[in-house]
């Protein structure tokens, strides 16, 4: 009964928050980014929780474990969608490199420092080496959605550092997840065993491989004539079966929709229509997720918080030390501050969706991992804006507020 009662919940919440918009101009940047973002669908989590209202408790969350597969390989295969590479030749060389340079830089860092901060924890060996990496590839993740509150609210000059930023926030994504399915390989069944390097490559091909099979079938399939209505059939399949077959065979949902993704955009001429019918609903599904996480949140404070706070620091360094680094050796035909890199800050889904995909193979030593990112997402998502804005000129957007106030002022009078 309760399960049945948590699928209704989750229904009625998802869909009513894809519909509702609660950006108060009233509140600050941070506090609308937060909304945005559907991060506070973590706390409605939580109250349902166990360290809430325990509506949804550890068996009704293992009956909710087919959502949240089939919702981390959505969120694969939309990003995956976005990867088309005549596309991406389109823009200049430097965009590329400055992306690789602050992504790497953040993940060496974060890994090396939360490699001591979790030694003394009692983990050891290659446990401790696949949950380093796993922290080291959700601290790249940039999402775009500070960035896009920004925008809404303030004409900026240099559209050309916005773009930059758009881009890195873009495509970092993509580095996060590559090595997120190395640190999955290293234990490829699931289980916490010795490590095999055989078996590990051998892991990554098949993922490959079962993001491909998919991807082929939906792209036959799109060459038929078809409706609107079948086409999205068309796509709510191909994740379906992408999804329970890399879970089936105990390959991780999220990479596998990344391949099918990447695959389906560059050999699929219907990548576009696919892409928008994906959007639709990515809403809906991304709220399921974040309130599966908020629910099966089990947070224990103590040195955690010594941890998390060392992991926020140490990202906005590597951010700012990899952007720094990366537009001093390629530099941009236009004005870049040196601080680009505290203009993203901003953690993301994909940071969470790592996140959960850990936990769903991993969840005896998911719940630490689970507490670092959700306050990191928390505290980012407040600050980031302020930061983004902090990167521009200071007396222009001054200039555009004042404009703004003064046209509301006549609209209210």
């Amino acid at each position: 009964m309760k399960s049945l009662a948590a699928i209704v919940i989750f229904l009625v919440i998802s869909v009513l928050g894809s519909r509702l918009t609660f950006l108060n101009r009233r509140l600050s940047l941070g506090f609308r980014n937060i909304l945005f973002t559907g991060t506070e669908y973590i706390i409605i989590g939580v109250l349902l929780g166990s360290m809430g209202f325990n509506i949804l408790d550890t068996d009704a969350l293992k009956k909710m474990e087919p959502f949240l597969i089939i919702g981390l390989c959505w969120i694969g295969f939309l990003f995956g969608l976005q990867f088309k590479l005549r596309d991406l030749k389109k823009f200049p060389v430097y965009y590329f490199t400055i992306s690789a340079f602050q992504a790497v830089s953040t993940f060496l860092l974060v890994a090396v420092f939360m490699f001591f901060l979790l030694r003394p924890q009692g983990i050891r060996g290659a446990v401790l080496m696949m949950v380093v990496i796993t922290l080291g590839s959700s601290s790249c993740c940039t999402a775009q959605s500070a960035l896009a509150i920004v925008a809404q609210n303030y004409r900026l000059k240099n559209r050309r550092l916005l773009d930059l930023m758009r881009y890195i926030s873009g495509i970092d994504g993509f580095y996060a997840l590559v090595f997120f399915a190395v640190a999955m390989s290293i234990f490829p069944r699931g289980e916490i065993a010795e490590f095999n390097l055989y078996a590990s490559i051998r892991w990554l091909l098949i993922s490959v491989i079962m993001g491909i099979i998919p991807a082929l079938i939906f792209i036959a399939l799109s060459r038929t004539r078809f409706s609107r209505q079948e086409f999205f059939v068309f796509i709510v399949g191909t994740v379906i079966f992408c999804a329970g077959l890399a879970f089936q065979v105990h390959f991780s949902p999220l990479i596998s929709g990344l391949v099918c993704g990447v695959f389906t955009a560059n050999f699929c001429r219907h990548r576009l229509r696919a892409l928008s019918e994906i959007l639709h609903s990515e809403k809906s599904i991304y709220i399921i997720l974040l309130l599966l996480l908020g629910a099966g949140w089990n947070f224990k404070p103590g040195y955690i918080l010594v941890v998390t706070g060392i992991y926020i620091a140490v990202r906005i360094l590597g951010k700012f030390i990899g952007a720094y680094l990366g537009t001093k050796m390629f530099k941009p035909g236009f004005p870049v501050p040196a601080t680009i890199g505290l203009g993203l800050m901003s953690d993301g889904g994909h940071a969470i969706a790592i996140i959960m995909n850990f936990k769903l193979f991993f969840p005896d030593i998911a719940d630490p991992l689970i507490s670092i990112v959700i306050l990191s997402v928390f505290f980012n998502e407040l600050v980031s804006p302020w930061f983004i804005l902090s990167r521009f000129d200071k007396n222009e957007r001054v200039l555009i507020n004042i404009r703004r106030g003064l046209k509301e002022k006549r609209e209210q009078a």
